[in-house]
């Protein structure tokens, strides 16, 4: 059963996390990282900081604290807003055969999670400029 929805109960966003994991471990050097976060501060406009591995895996080569692993940008206020609409309105609409977001991708405490395939990054305005595919 739903509840009604009132002025009380109107969902708020309070932040955006954007990441992008780098797998292969040959490409895990300053050079990849660098080139991932200027992507990631060109449609974010926040500069990216770099995430660092929580647990070692050894099959993987993974160390805790010492591999770079992924670069994420953490928005809030103006910028959290520019960059929802510009999801919503121009790179998910530029998807071919896109589905939308399943209703099971978030959680009970209201967060939502969906990720976007490689190519779909050439569907941001500040990237396909300079996108060769």
């Amino acid at each position: 059963m739903r509840r009604p929805i009132t002025f009380r109960n109107i969902p708020q966003l309070e932040k955006i996390v954007v990441h992008h994991v780098i797998r292969d471990p040959s490409k895990r050097d300053s050079s990849y990282l660098h080139v991932a976060g200027m992507v990631l501060q060109a449609i974010t406009n926040v500069r990216a900081e770099i995430a660092k591995a929580k647990h070692d895996v050894s099959t993987f080569g993974i160390r805790k604290d010492q591999t770079a692993m992924a670069v994420k940008a953490e928005l809030r206020g103006e910028n959290m807003y520019c960059f929802l609409s510009k999801v919503v309105d121009v790179v998910m609409p530029r998807i071919k055969e896109y589905k939308g977001v399943s209703g099971g991708s978030g959680d009970g405490s209201g967060n939502l999670a969906f990720g976007l395939q490689s190519s779909a990054v050439g569907a941001f305005p500040e990237v396909e400029v300079n996108y060769d595919s």
